[in-house]
């Protein structure tokens, strides 16, 4: 059965309204009459549902071809059976899944940004149908869930085949929601990688100047993150590391700018390193490799100076300085020089906010990541002294983040602390495992309990140990 889809080439709202679109950029002039937050003109689309006709895609545009390519694959780690249909489901239970996502996944920024489009409403029921059956362990539900899945992965497949322009809000942020899924279900990483490396060409082809709306920028807000762990991951560059994508989507709503997203412009920095460190071994001469060497170094203290920048902004605000209390009991028993049994940490954090504790979090990691870079380029002119002070910060930084576990885990966050906790609590084991096995063990557990839904639910964090090793 074909869907309504159209070919119009209108904004979602005038589309919606029925009236005829001016396709003025970024904002159409009718929707900035009205006062309505513009996506932009739509790409040409036309959306499938079930089997229907498969038309001829033009590949002539290799970053389309690289981003259809890329998230087609997406879900060949996840089992796709075609279920029983659960016989309870029904409209009213779809409202029941979605009312209980919208609640407890991710309940202080919300899921969707603006009015959903079609693809988005499909890739929105996939993920409620799923989360909702694995909260209330139903295996029956889940399993629709995931055949909802893959009905939306043909959705974004038909509209990426058809799409002649840059690619419609609609596919952007359904993209977005079936990134979250792979996150959810998967714990393999080349899930969510696939999805995150074909939203950013999808990006790519929309341009830095037309994700400013309002709602394309709550998008890219959204996922620039899992951009750039994309990008670490697979030790790729990224368009994040670009002024203009620093720079221009913002441009209509300087408000948004953050201390959280001045901390992501800085790790979008980090990706190109690992490229050029990697590229070191292949120079024919160990003149040129020290001269790249040197380089990668000064590159490696500009960004310390912009983190050290950053946290010294961060701090010279008392409200961003967290209350301590005495820990929690799950906190890891360790052994100290003496002989002596203790807790790992004597007190933890409690932040104003989740954004506060994000913020922290995130620049923790950002800093072990850095200094453990600087170790593996043996960053020159280092003394022993230099190499001591990297460590001292690498643990400080781990401990850190350690002591805001318990705080990003309270039940009032749904499952939004914990995947802010993912990158963090991987730096935090690679910045001390080898000094404190003990504590190392323990943040093995915390990620394993995240897969396992005991904490969160992102069976994505078991395969984040793994990566690199």
């Amino acid at each position: 059965m074909v869907g309504v889809g159209g070919r119009s080439k209108a904004c979602d709202n005038c589309k919606r309204r029925r009236v005829k679109c001016d396709l003025s950029k970024p904002q159409c002039a009718r929707c900035i009459k009205a006062r309505l937050q513009c996506g932009g003109p739509r790409g040409i689309a036309i959306i499938q549902y079930g089997r229907g006709i498969t038309t001829q895609s033009d590949d002539s545009d290799p970053a389309r071809s690289s981003a259809l390519e890329t998230i087609a694959t997406a879900p060949a780690n996840i089992q796709q059976p075609v279920p029983k249909i659960h016989p309870g489901l029904s409209l009213s239970q779809d409202e029941t899944f979605t009312s209980f996502t919208l609640l407890h996944f991710l309940p202080t920024s919300g899921v969707l940004g603006v009015a959903p489009g079609t693809i988005t409403t499909k890739s929105f029921l996939a993920l409620a149908t799923t989360y909702f059956g694995i909260k209330r362990q139903d295996n029956a539900i889940t399993q629709f869930g995931l055949k909802r899945y893959s009905d939306a992965l043909g959705a974004v497949h038909s509209a990426l085949e058809e799409s002649i322009s840059s690619p419609t809000f609609d596919l952007l942020e359904a993209i977005m929601v079936m990134s979250l899924i792979e996150f959810l279900v998967s714990d393999r990483e080349n899930g969510w990688i696939n999805h995150a490396r074909g939203l950013e060409r999808l990006f790519e082809m929309r341009g830095s100047e037309a994700m400013a709306s309002l709602p394309c920028l709550m998008i890219l807000e959204r996922t620039r993150p899992s951009l750039i762990f994309a990008g670490l991951v697979l030790r790729k560059p990224t368009i994040m590391s670009n002024i203009e994508w620093k720079r221009d989507p913002w441009c209509l709503h300087p408000e948004r700018v953050d201390s959280l997203k001045l901390m992501f412009d800085i790790l979008a920095d980090c990706p190109s390193l690992f490229v050029l460190r990697d590229k070191l071994s292949s120079y024919p001469d160990e003149e040129t490799r020290m001269t790249a060497v040197q380089s990668l170094s000064e590159e490696f203290r500009r960004v310390v100076a912009s983190l050290d920048s950053w946290g010294e902004r961060f701090a010279s605000d008392p409200s961003h300085t967290p209350d301590e209390i005495p820990a929690v009991r799950t906190t890891p028993i360790i052994e100290d020089e003496y002989g002596t049994l203790r807790s790992a940490w004597s007190t933890v954090f409690r932040y104003q906010s989740l954004y506060h504790a994000n913020a922290m979090a995130m620049y923790n990691a950002t800093t072990i990541l850095a200094f453990r870079f600087a170790d593996s380029i043996h960053v020159s002119s280092g003394s022993p002294f230099e190499h001591h002070i990297r460590r001292k910060r690498i643990s400080a930084a781990a401990l850190s983040i350690c002591r805001s576990i318990d705080y990003h885990q309270q039940e009032m966050w749904g499952e939004q602390g914990s995947f802010a906790l993912l990158f963090p609590l991987r730096m935090a084991y690679d910045g001390l495992s080898e000094e404190e096995p003990i504590v190392g063990a323990w943040l093995q557990s915390v990620m394993h309990d995240i897969s396992a839904g005991k904490q969160g639910l992102w069976r994505s964090a078991k395969s984040l140990l793994e990566i690199g090793r």
